[in-house]
């Protein structure tokens, strides 16, 4: 199946007191039509900037350079004007905190309107019937009452159900969900879950999901990457990488996840934390936290590596060792 965007090498820099500075550095990867791509990792792993850098919304300081192909055409090459008809058009996103990507003076169904109406050639009252129509679309009870509502008239997990009829609004290509759950219980998270996973079976839209939660990964991707400090370490689909992880870091992801039929008195960690951007280790950037390092790592930088299915960014491998 074709792939609706190819990541090239994308670097994202950001100005601070220091010079500039490199949160994502070298990323590559793909999403094909109709398929849902995990962005694992830590905090501090460069998958929200990955995003961000995608849909052109960086904070000033911040500049992207590489390729952003969105079928065949470059993002990056694109004026403000051109990536203004994508964003929400095109290619929608979903933000971690409802609360603060909502505003907060307008009613909900006036901003799925507004969307509707900056992408679509409709009369307000069209635009309206469509802002009903996806709270209806999205599980919202009194869809005509909740339409008048204020952001903060609605509980956490029905805010997140207006982002995401604010996302499908236009019927985008590819819908990227940035923590969607994060903020969410239990059961609320599983019922959104649920709905994404409808919205992409109904419509076919490819999904971009940023996570740091592996069992929504197991439930939800088809394919998964594993970043760390700014780079892709591995890439998987989705069986493959929980049947046979190959990378130390994705190794201790799932190593860190609880057994149902376990009983454990300490959880295992990774030790350490992800480095900052401007405090990069020479060599492999997981080697200080790695139980596997070797000589080679301090010393040089692996390249991301074809194994078979997988690929996967370890000098481990490239030896020939286990």
């Amino acid at each position: 199946m074709s792939a609706i965007l190819e990541v090239k090498q994308l670097r994202t820099r950001f100005k601070n007191d220091r010079g500039k500075v490199a949160v994502v550095d070298g990323v590559d990867f793909s999403i094909r039509q109709g398929e849902t791509l995990g962005v694992v990792g830590e905090s501090g792993c460069g998958k929200s900037v990955t995003s961000l850098s995608i849909m052109r919304l960086l904070p000033q300081n911040g500049s992207s350079e590489g390729h952003i192909l969105f079928e065949g055409k470059d993002l990056l090459a694109l004026s403000e004007k051109q990536m203004q008809s994508v964003r929400g058009n095109e290619i929608a996103m979903i933000f971690q905190e409802p609360m603060t990507s909502l505003n907060p003076l307008h009613t909900v169904g006036k901003q799925i309107e507004e969307a509707v109406l900056l992408h679509r050639s409709v009369s307000k009252e069209d635009a309206k019937k469509r802002a009903i129509e996806m709270l209806k679309a999205v599980g919202m009870p009194r869809p005509e009452e909740i339409y008048g509502e204020f952001p903060h008239q609605l509980s956490g997990g029905m805010r997140q159900r207006v982002m995401i009829a604010m996302a499908m609004a236009c019927d985008p290509k590819l819908i990227i969900a940035d923590e969607p759950t994060t903020a969410l219980d239990v059961t609320i998270q599983a019922q959104i879950l649920e709905l994404m996973q409808e919205v992409k079976e109904r419509t076919g839209t490819s999904i971009m999901l940023i996570t740091h939660d592996l069992g929504v990964v197991a439930e939800m991707c088809d394919r998964v990457i594993v970043m760390y400090a700014g780079q892709v370490v591995e890439e998987a689909d989705v069986e493959t990488l929980f049947e046979d992880p190959k990378h130390p870091y994705t190794i201790g992801l799932m190593n860190s996840i609880p057994e149902l039929d376990e009983e454990l008195e300490y959880l295992e960690t990774i030790p350490g934390s992800v480095p900052l951007a401007h405090q990069m280790p020479s060599g492999c950037r997981f080697a200080p936290r790695c139980s596997k390092v070797m000589p080679i790592c301090h010393e040089q930088a692996p390249e991301l590596m074809e194994l078979g299915a997988q690929k996967c960014r370890c000098w481990l491998y490239a030896k020939g060792e286990e």
